[in-house]
């Protein structure tokens, strides 16, 4: 089994009951960091020896401290206190001083109880923080020669939100036509997976396709030539395959949808 996960957390068994509402904040606040080293992990192709695919730095109360163990989903978890106190200080903020500190000395606990691959996971903490603790990278990259251009779809993670950009060159003069975001969500993958996959170009737009390979997002291609970023979200079509009661239950779910991907950053 290889080491494919690593997540920081307040531990879900405990504050499901008690604070939900904090659990899921934190975590939110901390997907960006637990995404990028899961991302980056993989590339060191750890073999645990069939026990876990997955390292977690659970916290819980001071008063109720467990010692390390594996869970039987194929988690390896170690347990920190929770100081409540430094986490309300730096939420929302860019500070990830106090995320990082948890993170690394988790993995060291965890280090005792297992073997892992503690030195590498230590070098790619110095790294994400020597890169100013940023999580980005680009998606896709296509050029379009027939129309002079070539689109970069990137992707910014943050402990406040994600975002996927959409930077327009013109291929002959190397220059960059417009820029803008695409969609943005709350920063938490259940929200954005699936959301973009490819860029397509049909008449006046450049099509980002969803998963299902649907088209999710418009952008105007004349405008983008002039400098303009100018973007709408593909419409519901309806089907003759559904009833009209059904057609209208599927434009709800696909504007709620399109809510979600404008995530206007006001907090959770």
């Amino acid at each position: 089994m290889t080491l494919r996960y690593i997540s920081i957390g307040l531990d879900y068994d405990y504050y499901i009951q008690e604070n939900n509402k904090l659990r899921y904040e934190f975590q939110t606040h901390t997907r960006f960091i637990s995404n990028y080293f899961s991302r980056a992990i993989r590339k060191v192709k750890f073999d645990t020896g069939n026990e876990f695919n997955m390292i977690s730095i659970s916290l819980l109360p001071e008063t109720i401290l467990k010692q390390p163990d594996i869970k039987s989903n194929d988690v390896l978890k170690a347990y920190l206190p929770f100081n409540q106190e430094r986490y309300e200080k730096i939420k929302g903020t860019e500070d990830c001083k106090y995320y990082l500190e948890v993170l690394e000395e988790g993995l060291k606990k965890a280090s005792e109880f297992k073997p892992i691959p503690l030195e590498e996971l230590l070098n790619l903490i110095d790294e994400f923080k020597k890169g100013g603790c940023k999580n980005e990278w680009v998606h896709k990259k296509k050029r379009f020669k027939e129309i002079d251009i070539e689109v970069i779809l990137t992707c910014e993670f943050t402990t406040n939100y994600f975002q996927l950009i959409a930077t327009i060159n013109q291929i002959s003069t190397k220059k960059e036509l417009t820029k803008g975001i695409v969609i943005k969500t709350i920063p938490d993958e259940i929200h954005f997976q699936k959301m973009f996959k490819d860029i397509l170009v049909h008449k006046n737009f450049i099509i980002i396709t969803d998963t299902s390979d649907s088209a999710r997002v418009l952008i105007y291609i004349d405008d983008a030539k002039k400098g303009i970023f100018e973007k709408v979200f593909a419409p519901y079509i309806y089907s003759d395959d559904y009833t009209k009661e059904e057609n209208e239950e599927y434009e709800k779910t696909h504007n709620e949808v399109i809510e979600i991907l404008s995530y206007d950053g006001s907090g959770f």
